[in-house]
Order: structure tokens, then C-alpha cells, then sequence
């Protein structure tokens, strides 16, 4: 049996094909019943239909004979249509023509006419190719037909649209992570805490916002002091996705110290933007562009950054002053980080001592943990503190860090039904100062 047919009817099919031949018949019939009148021999005055209004009348005169021909060969082109082409219910046509199929004859003719222009890039490296001078028209192309739209002509956006001229990269701005966007798409999510903390408490987080790149007067300072609280705090916990210092995080909150503002930097833009939260969303473009056009394009965004072929050069760290080698705890430096595991199925947040920050690559380590729970699998979120120390003190710790997880598998579009906090039986996770003991551990269950 058709399951099909429990939805669809041929019914219809049957009507639209009656309609479009009834109204063929009808016309021609038209036709034909106007054709009667003949021009009257000459000398004889034309007759009238019988009907008069205030004293005019209408001539019978007959159907001007281009105008008979011109509808006749109408109604043939019609018929020849129709049995070519669909129109008749859902008779294909004798040609059996779709616009899917059209469509990809012209895909075909296109990539039988430049794919081989395509794929002499293809194997260049990206610096390379955002170099060259025919690449580079080729990407302006493909960019002004899929990105302009968004991003504008010279590719600086507008608002609640990303400048690709800049170095300010939320998702990351290396070739792969530029490839990555352009191929997948992005969303990014900031919850409204409006609601959560009222008018004036917004007022005094935006004032903090501004403090950190905005000149002295240009803020409240008393303002900026309460909300610096509720900042690294509080019910907003913002430095979960901005950065303890407001510096932001890859792929969860933007750098909030640079004054560059995708939404606007205006205090009443930075209160809205608090009150009511942001989402954005760039759609996935891997099913327009192959490989060698996602090639091209990420060379060509890259290069709207990089006019000089090179990516700019990483900031360096201030060196830490010689120590003994018996002072030396290498191993320790590297444990006392954010970090992410991942041990049979069960990933591990790592953090630094006395802080809650999440690893600015736990997107890319936790990914496979992160397509669960978008799929609608439970993650339980669990947080375990060092013995050592205040207890209190720990486990508030503890909790504020599962809550840092909770943001950010939020933030990667996990829903907020499919994440449970649950205390562990035990909380303490290690003996002593030990990295064990910063943990938080995301397990799918079901």
C-alpha cells in the first residue's frame, strides 16, 4: 500500500488537468462562434447587432483577420506547450523538463567551462592563492553573489554584521577556522539578562562594559564598580563567555576590551544588546560552494585581512624571570591552565587555580559531545572541588564552574532542556592542590 495516499489525492491532479483543457475548448469554441459574421458585399451597409443606447448602435461587423490568425496560432503554440512541457497535472511533458534539471545542466556547463580555473588553486596554499591576482577576482565573484548581501560591497558589514577587514575573529580568523565558518555556518547566542537582572542592574553592567575600552568620562565609575561585581558574578556570570578580564573567549563571547562593537558601542546600544540578548546565525554554504570555490573563498576572506600575504604575528608573552632548576615545576605551569579531555565518552573540563574559565578550545575537543547534545541527548554537567581549603568556598567554586559549562554548551546551541547539573556523590575530586580537584566532568546519559 502507498502511504502516501493516506495524505495526497489524484483528485486534484485530475482537477487542474480538466480545468486547463475545458478552458482550451472554451476559448477555441469563442473563437469560432465570433467567425460567423462575413463582410457584406460591396455596396450594402453593414447591419447592426439590434441593440441601441440613447440612440447609438453597435455594428456587426466581422473579427479582423489578423486578429483570427494571431489567436489561432495562440491557441496551437498553447497546445504545442503543454504537451511538451509540464502543465497539465502533474504530467511531466514529453521533454520531461524540471527546473532541478535545468538547473544542473547550467551547474554542469559552468564546471565543464571553469572547474578546471578552480582546481589550479586548489592545491595552493591560502596565502598563496590570496595572492594571486586571478584567484582574487574569481573570490570577489563568488563573494559578491553570496556575501555581499551581508557583509556589504567592501566587506566592512554593518550592524549585527561582521567587518572581514579587521582581525577581530570570534570564531577565529586561520584559514581552516575561516573555511570552517564559510563551509558550516555559525550561531551565536547571548541570553537576554534583562529579565534576570532588572533595569538598574543593566545600567551598571553596561557602564562596567565600557570601562574596559572606553576613556575615563565616557562611563559611570560608580556605576561601572557595581557592575564589575555582577560581571565576574552574581546571576549574570558574564566572564563565562567574555573572559575574566572581559577579553573574550573563541567561539563563545566577543572581546569586549578592543571597542569594537558588532551591535554598537553607544551605552544605549550595549543596554539593549544586555536586556535583550543577541542571535545571530550564518547560514552553511558547503552545499553552494565545492571544495575548490570554499578554497578560494577562505583565501579571498582572508586576504581582506591580510593585504600583505602574512597573517599578523601572535602577541608575545612577557618571559618569566630564570628560577633555579630546583624551583622549576614545568608540569605544574602546565596544569595550572583550562584545559579539556576527552576519556571514554566523558569530557573533562579543566581549570586554572581559583578561576572559571573554559578553555578557549573546548568547541573543537568536546565537539562530538556537543552534536549529542544537540540531538537531544541528556549531558550531565558535574562539578568536583580540591579538598583542601575552605569547603564552603570550594564547592561554591565548584558549582560556578559547572555553571561555566552550562554557558557554554548553551552557547554551542545545546538546549538548556537537554543539560542537568547534578552534584556528584563525592564533590572532592582530588587530595590536596592537584588539577583533579578543578574538574568539571559532561557525561551523555540515555
Amino acid at each position: 500500500m502507498n502511504t502516501t495516499s493516506q495524505f495526497t489525492s489524484n483528485f486534484w491532479n485530475i482537477y487542474i488537468a480538466a480545468i486547463v483543457v475545458l478552458s482550451f475548448i472554451g476559448l477555441a469554441w469563442l473563437l469560432l462562434s465570433q467567425n460567423k459574421t462575413k463582410m457584406p458585399p460591396k455596396g450594402e451597409d453593414v447591419k447592426t447587432m439590434g441593440h441601441s443606447w440613447d440612440g447609438i448602435e453597435e455594428y456587426n461587423n466581422p473579427l479582423p483577420r489578423w486578429w483570427f490568425y494571431l489567436f489561432v496560432l495562440t491557441m496551437i503554440f498553447s497546445a504545442a506547450y503543454l504537451f511538451l512541457y509540464p502543465g497539465l497535472g502533474d504530467y511531466k511533458g514529453y521533454l520531461n523538463w524540471t527546473s532541478q534539471n535545468q538547473y544542473e545542466k547550467e551547474v554542469q556547463k559552468a564546471d565543464e567551462q571553469y572547474g578546471q580555473i578552480y582546481a589550479k588553486f586548489a592545491n595552493m596554499p591560502i596565502e598563496q592563492v590570496a595572492q594571486d591576482p586571478q584567484a582574487q577576482r574569481i573570490g570577489k565573484n563568488l563573494f559578491d553573489t553570496y556575501c555581499i548581501q551581508c557583509h556589504g560591497s567592501d566587506a566592512k558589514g554593518s550592524k549585527g554584521f561582521p567587518n572581514l577587514t579587521d582581525h577581530d575573529w570570534l570564531w577565529g580568523g586561520e584559514p581552516d577556522k575561516i573555511q570552517e565558518t564559510i563551509a558550516k555556518g555559525r550561531i551565536a547566542v547571548m541570553a537576554p539578562w534583562g529579565p534576570v537582572l532588572g533595569e538598574e542592574r543593566v545600567k551598571d553592567v553596561a557602564n562596567y562594559v565600557m570601562s574596559l575600552s572606553k576613556p575615563a568620562g565616557q562611563y559611570d565609575a560608580e556605576r561601572a564598580a557595581r557592575g564589575e561585581a555582577l560581571f565576574h558574578g552574581g546571576p549574570a556570570n558574564c566572564f563565562t563567555c567574555h573572559g575574566d578580564k572581559g577579553q573574550g573567549i573563541q567561539g563563545l563571547g566577543p572581546n569586549l576590551t578592543d571597542d569594537v562593537w558588532l551591535w554598537g558601542g553607544t551605552q544605549k546600544a550595549i543596554i539593549e544588546t544586555i536586556t535583550n540578548g543577541r542571535h545571530n546565525q550564518m547560514p552553511a554554504w558547503d552545499n553552494f560552494l565545492d571544495k575548490n570555490k570554499l578554497h578560494i573563498m577562505t583565501a579571498y576572506v582572508w586576504g581582506l585581512s591580510n593585504k600583505d600575504g602574512k597573517a599578523p604575528a601572535p602577541a608575545q608573552a612577557a618571559q618569566p624571570a630564570a628560577v633555579p632548576a630546583s624551583q622549576a615545576s614545568a608540569p605544574a605551569a602546565v596544569e595550572d591552565s583550562a584545559r579539556v579531555s576527552v576519556d571514554n565518552g566523558v569530557a573533562k573540563f579543566y581549570f586554572a587555580t581559583g578561576k572559571n574559565d573554559v578553555a578557549a578550545d573546548a568547541a573543537q575537543v568536546a565537539a562530538d559531545l556537543v552534536a549529542a547534545g544537540k540531538e537531544g541527548k541528556k549531558l550531565v554537567v558535574s562539578g568536583f572541588a580540591d579538598s583542601t581549603g575552605d569547603a564552603a568556598a570550594n564547592e561554591a567554586l565548584s558549582k560556578q564552574r559547572a555553571e561555566a559549562v552550562q554557558a557554554f554548551l548553551e552557547a554551542q546551541s545545546v538546549a538548556a532542556d537537554n543539560i542537568e547539573l547534578r552534584k556528584p556523590e563525592n564533590i572532592t575530586g582530588a587530595q590536596g592542590d592537584a588539577v583533579e580537584g578543578r574538574r568539571v566532568e559532561v557525561a551523555v546519559e540515555g
